[in-house]
C-alpha cells in the first residue's frame, strides 16, 4: 500500500534555520526590494533628458528590474536552504562593496556606509558554519568525532 503514513522514526528530521540563514535572507530581501525601488525612480525620470538614448535608457530599467528580481529569487532559494545560492549572493555582494567605495570618494559617506554593512555582514555571515552546515553543501563532523579510522 502506497498510501500508508510514514512512522514518526522514518521522516527526516526538520532543521531550524540558524539566526545567520535568517540575517542573510532578510538582508537579500532588502537589497532586492532596494534594487526595485532604484528601478521605479529610475522609470519615472525616463523622460529628462540625459546622455542615453531612449532605447539604452529602457535597456537598463529592464537590467535593473531583472538584478532585483534575481536578488530577490536568490534570497528566496537561500532561505530554502539552495547551496548553489551562496555563490549567487556572493556576488552581488561584492559588486556592491566595489561600488559603494567611489561614493565614500565622492563626499556621499552615508550611501557608501548603506551598500557597505549589509554587504560585509553577509559575506561574513555566508561562511559562518552554521551557515554552510544548513546549506549542505560542506560536510558537518559530529563533535568529538576527530579522525576515526
Amino acid at each position: 500500500m502506497m498510501n500508508q503514513p510514514v512512522p514518526q522514526s522514518n521522516r527526516p528530521a526538520i532543521q531550524r534555520r540558524p539566526i545567520s540563514v535568517l540575517l542573510i535572507s532578510a538582508l537579500l530581501v532588502l537589497e532586492g526590494l532596494a534594487v526595485l525601488a532604484y528601478a521605479l525612480t529610475y522609470a519615472l525620470s525616463l523622460g529628462q533628458p540625459g546622455v542615453l538614448g531612449m532605447g539604452a535608457r529602457i535597456f537598463m530599467l529592464v537590467l535593473i528590474i531583472a538584478a532585483g528580481a534575481w536578488q530577490l529569487l536568490v534570497a528566496h532559494h537561500f532561505f530554502r536552504a539552495q547551496a548553489w545560492t551562496r555563490a549567487a549572493a556572493l556576488m552581488w555582494q561584492v559588486f556592491q562593496i566595489i561600488l559603494a567605495i567611489p561614493y565614500f570618494q565622492s563626499g556621499d559617506a552615508l550611501v557608501a556606509w548603506l551598500w557597505l554593512v549589509p554587504a560585509a555582514l553577509i559575506v561574513v555571515l555566508l561562511f559562518d558554519p552554521r551557515t554552510t552546515a544548513f546549506l549542505g553543501d560542506r560536510p558537518t563532523a559530529e563533535p568529538g568525532a576527530g579522525n576515526r579510522p
